[in-house]
Parts: structure tokens; sequence; C-alpha cells
């Protein structure tokens, strides 16, 4: 460890205590502290001091006033969080502290895991517990043993002047390389589980990817510092002679029958299986890499044999695709819909943020890591979103969004101006934290998950079975692909507009929306409906048989159903036949002219009530003014209009026609072939 001279932390500390006096007292009343002033009243009136004095040992006690103290003034911490949270537990810290070592002169002479070792022993032997069982059976430690940890981390973070790539934890955020800060679980690389007779390879290595060549993200260098440990460790304790440059085959399906028969945690039910396809082939591939790689880069580690020699094509097993890529779960539109009438019970500063996943289809990762920068207006007066999507390492993707959506952002950009400053927001976050730890982040995507969780228990948001729905903050991305998709857009244009690296998710969209047509086709076939005859009534039919009548298959009807439905009704006509009525003005023409073909069901109930509510009026004002030829259509319209509501009102399923009724004539014959 290189860290700063005793002497120089010490005259640190000490200019910080001269700039904040009011820390520098060893009891701290929360009226007198400055940073405190419009929050005090808020505190607990029995927890509003803090008593430093029982540590005789000033140099540590100073440093734990400093780190209560920066902590405060940085916005790392609360006031109530100091004086309510960490205060009742700092006493058992101090006295440990200056029973233990009451000769240190800073807390950075001990190394954290022998002072993390004596403290927990120190509490067990007082009969305090130093862990506890939280959610889901995961154990954590106590809030007592937290606060050395953080405490230690921050002095640390403070003042080591390490090179951080020849520390054996990296912090992401001191490497100079992007950060995803929307994930909470990817700050640190540990090579503390990698055998110290190859950390340093692994640091190389990683340190090559990441930093230098950045053909590797920080998250997935940390995956694969979790599979290389296992393959780097299993070397050393099983052939602790052998040299990277000198594997062989055998040594490749040794380690092979190691990963197939390695237990892994069952993240669902949090108990341990054994290894599955899908990890036995993530791990090989990644230890396949790192070889690879290491011939590629000519390092001395080498390996002298050819890749290929060494990993033959069975090694690797066959990754079955998991039900959810075939079938990305969407927010459909009926939970769409309860959002919509509930967005009121989110909080104001999570609002934005669900419009602008739901209509950009933007990873929720990639909207929390929007700059405010991010909206752009062409020529044409059209509104762009652009941001990274950083899972394919897509710089200033754009997409376009409507005016409305724009003006969500435009609001929040107004909110981040109003509160910007080079301290709480230095990289210019659309949405950021203005204090605590994460001052000058954006939102977590947990916290996203947990704020939407909380919403749908709270709005009473169901599934079709009755159930709470829960929320997957990337099914707001399928929402907005399924509805491209729906609305007859081409998939290489979604697939672009979804920065999508493989057309495979994309063709999952259009999968979902044969899906929808299909549902949609049996929910008219069950409605039954009516059609014109030959002498212009109106009979009983389903889609099925005009489908027959016109020679169609029910699967091409399925598949364009969509396209067939009208504002009006459907349009049961072959595409090989010509439409004598396309041309003519009268609206619409289908019903006018007894098209055959028009096929209406109850599912235009509410259609033809409206128009003849509009119709109804428009007579009124023709007969007031005299204007009988608009007053004659008009009649006529509204007749047809009433004969079908009156039939596709009636209930039950609707009876099939005669065989004479469902062959075609003459001409039509001709013309179907």
């Amino acid at each position: 460890m290189n860290f700063d001279s005793v002497n120089n932390k010490k005259d640190i500390i000490a200019d910080f205590f001269n700039q904040n006096p009011h820390y520098k007292p060893d009891i701290w009343h929360a009226n007198k502290l400055e940073v405190s002033k419009e929050y005090y009243e808020q505190l607990h009136p029995y927890r509003n001091k803090i008593d430093f004095s029982c540590c005789e040992n000033n140099y540590l006690k100073n440093e734990i006033k400093y780190y209560f103290g920066s902590s405060l003034n940085e916005g790392l911490y609360s006031l109530s969080t100091i004086f309510e949270g960490k205060a009742h537990r700092l006493k058992h810290m101090l006295k440990f502290l200056d029973e233990i070592y009451p000769h240190k002169k800073t807390i950075l002479e001990i190394p954290k895991e022998r002072l993390m070792f004596h403290y927990k022993s120190h509490l067990i032997e007082n009969g305090i517990k130093v862990t506890s069982i939280r959610k889901g059976n995961k154990t954590a430690v106590t809030p007592l043993v937290s606060l050395m940890s953080t405490f230690y981390d921050y002095m640390y973070d403070t003042f080591d002047q390490t090179p951080e790539y020849e520390k054996d934890i990296w912090d992401g955020t001191k490497l100079p390389i992007e950060i995803n800060y929307t994930n909470t679980s990817t700050k640190k690389l540990k090579f503390t589980k990698v055998n110290p007779n190859y950390r340093e390879l692994a640091k190389r290595y990683l340190y090559t990817r990441v930093v230098l060549l950045k053909n590797l993200t920080f998250s997935i260098g940390c995956r694969y510092l979790h599979e290389l440990s296992i393959f780097l460790n299993f070397l050393n304790d099983n052939y602790p002679a052998l040299l990277i440059k000198d594997i062989e085959r055998k040594h490749i399906s040794a380690y092979l029958e190691l990963v197939k028969n390695k237990m892994i945690l069952n993240k669902a039910t949090r108990s341990k299986i054994k290894a599955t396809n899908v990890y036995i082939s993530a791990n090989l591939t990644i230890v396949r890499k790192f070889i690879g790689d290491l011939k590629i880069l000519d390092w001395d580690e080498a390996p002298t044999h050819h890749i290929e020699a060494l990993f033959l094509p069975d090694d690797n097993p066959h990754r079955t695709k998991s039900e959810s890529f075939d079938n990305p779960k969407y927010i459909p539109d009926y939970i769409w819909d309860q959002v919509v009438e509930n967005i009121h019970l989110i909080g104001d500063r999570y609002v934005p943020i669900i419009l602008i996943m739901e209509g950009s289809g933007f990873r929720g990762s990639d909207v929390l890591g929007l700059k405010i920068n991010c909206l752009e207006r062409d020529n044409k007066g059209d509104y762009w979103l652009v941001g990274d999507q950083r899972k394919v390492n897509y710089k200033n993707h754009k997409v376009p969004i409507s005016e409305e959506l724009a003006k969500v952002v435009m609001s929040q950009q107004e909110i981040c101006k109003q509160s910007l400053t080079p301290e709480n927001n230095p990289e210019g976050f659309l949405f950021v934290s203005y204090r605590g730890p994460r001052r000058g982040k954006p939102q977590t995507t947990a916290t996203l998950s947990r704020v939407l969780q909380e919403f749908a228990e709270k709005a009473n948001i169901r599934d079709v079975n009755g159930e709470v729905y829960r929320f997957k903050n990337h099914a707001f991305r399928h929402r907005y692909g399924v509805t491209l998709i729906n609305n007859g857009m081409n998939i290489v244009h979604v697939q672009r507009l979804m920065a999508h690296a493989s057309p495979e998710m994309t063709l999952a969209y259009a999968k979902i929306h044969d899906q929808t047509l299909k549902e949609a086709y049996f929910k008219a076939k069950n409605k039954g409906g009516v059609k014109f005859n030959i002498e212009g009534s109106l009979v009983k039919t389903d889609i099925d048989e005009q489908a027959a009548e016109n020679d169609l298959e029910l699967e091409w009807i399925r598949h364009n159903y969509d396209s067939i439905r009208m504002d009006h009704g459907m349009c049961i006509k072959s595409n090989k036949m010509k439409c004598d009525y396309a041309e003519k003005v009268i609206e619409p023409p289908c019903i006018a002219n007894n098209c055959r073909s028009f096929h209406v069901d109850s599912s235009f109930i509410d259609y033809y009530k409206s128009q003849i509510a509009t119709l109804e009026n428009d007579i009124q004002i023709y007969a007031k003014k005299g204007h009988a030829r608009s007053l004659e259509f008009a009649d006529k319209k509204i007749q047809n209009y009433r004969r079908i509501l009156k039939e596709i009102s009636e209930k039950g399923n609707l009876s099939g026609m005669p065989k004479e009724r469902r062959e075609y004539v003459g001409e039509e014959r001709e013309n179907s072939v």
C-alpha cells in the first residue's frame, strides 16, 4: 500500500477542522453544525448529540470525526443518518479502537482483514450479533460491523495513492473508463480470489481488455474475473508446477470435468444445483477467449499448442435458448392502460423515466444514463432522443420520439438545470441523485425495479389471472418493439431503431405479432357476424365461412387480420379478386353496394353507435336548411347502419349460410382463379 505520510494526512485533517471548526469538538450538537441548520428540527430530540470523548487515541478519533464531517459536507449522509443512525453505534467502535489499538496513528496502519476479524471477535465476546438474516435467507453483516467497514473504506479511498491497476481490488470509478452507474453490483474488480501465482497475469489481462483496448466493459470484466479465477485456481491447485504456456489437452479435459460437476447457485430458489449447460458454456467461452488472447497478444505465457488442439467443438455444450428469448415478456396494452390511469401514484422523479422507457425503446439502464443534452430537433421540427446503448457499445444512438414525450424530456431538463452544479451533477445526467452516497450519479436499475413493484401493489395493477402484475424494466423495451411490429414497421427498421446487434431478438417481436393476430382472429370468430347476401339483406355468418366462400386459407386470414380490418368492418376478399367498389366515392362503398365480402361483428358496435348519433345530428341540420340531396344520402346511410347495429347486437352465436350462398357464380368464379 502506498499512503500519504502520517504527517501529511494529519495536516489534511487539521486543515479540514480549521475550515469547519464546528466539527473539531469531541461532542457535537446538531443545532451547532452549520450543515444541519435547516434539518435540525427533523431530528429526534434525544438523538441530537454525538460524543466522541470515550476514545483517548486522538489520531483515530480525529479520523472518525473527519469521516463523519466530510460525509455530511459532501452530502453522502444526511443529518438524520449520522445522528439517528450511525451515532448510537459509534460507542462500541470507539471503545474497541481505544482498547485494541491505543497507539496507532492511522486506521490505515491496520490491514482491513485483520481489523474486521478483531472487531467481529470483540463484538461476539460482548454478546453482540455480527450477522443478520435478511429477506430470501441472505446473510448480511449488522450495522455495527458495516460502520467500521465503511469508515475504513472511506479513509482508504481518500488517502491511498497506489495506482488503481496495482491494487488487488480495483474501483472502476478511478479507472479511465466509462462506468455504468445504474448498476450497483459492478463497482469493484476483486483479484483477491485469484491465487497469488496468477494474480498479476489476471490483472494485466483485464487491464489490457478493459482499460487499454476497451473491448470489454467493466461489468463484463467482473464476470471474466469470476470465471477465470476458477480456471487459474484449478491450475494452481492441481498442477502447481505447470506453466500456462505448457498447457495441454489433458489439462483442459480435467478442467472440463471440474466445471461439469461444479455446484452453482440457483438464483430463483437460492439453492445449489449442478452446473447447467448455459453456465458451462459461458465459463468455457471465457477461458477459451483468455487463452486465445494470450496467443494473439503474443505474451510470454501464451500456450505453445494451437487453441484448436486444446479446446474441441464438443467441449462446449449446446445452449438452448431460454423461453424468454423467443417469447419476451412485454407490457400488454391492458397493463399499460392501468399504468396511465394510476401514474399519479408513482413518485414524480420516476414518471418521466417510465414514460421515456415506454416511448423510446431504450433499455432501463440507458434511460437512467441519459445526459441532459439528450434531446435533438431536426430541420423538419421532429424530435430525436440521443443516448448510448451500453450493452452493444453503440454511442449516440438516435430514435424519433413524439412531441409529447419530447416535452417530458424538456421538463426534466429544466429541473436539472435549476439544480445543476459541478458538485452535485459533474457529468450532467438527466436523472441524478443530488444527495446521499449516490450524489452526482443516476438512479439505479435495482431502485427502479423496486419502485415499479411498489407502484403495482399500490395501484392494484392486475394481470389476466388476477395477480398483482410483476414489472420488469426490460418489458418496457419489449413493449416498444412489439408496438412497432404491430403497427406494420419493417423488421429491419425495428432492428435499427432498437440497436439490436442481431436480428434474432427483433424476430421474436414478429412472432408476438403473429400470435396477436391469431388471438384477434379467434376473438372475431367467436363473436360471429353478418354479411350482405345477393338480395342485399343481412344474413348471419362467421369469418371461416366467408373465407371458404372466397377460397381463402384460414391461415392467411389469421396472419393478415390487421390488414383486412377497417373502421366499419372487415374485407374478406381474396387479393386475387379485383374490388369493384374501390373507386366508389360513396362512404363506405362496401355497405352502400351490399358487398358480399364485407363482414361485421359485435366488436364494431361502438363504431356504429357513434356514427348513428352523428348522422342523427346531421339529418336535423339538413332538414332545417332544406338540403334535400344530403338528407336523402344521410337517411339511406343511417338506415343501413341501424340494420347492421340491430343484427350485430343480437346475443348468441350466429348460424351459417346454405351451400348455394357460399359458392361463386359466373364471372366471380373465373376472376378468383
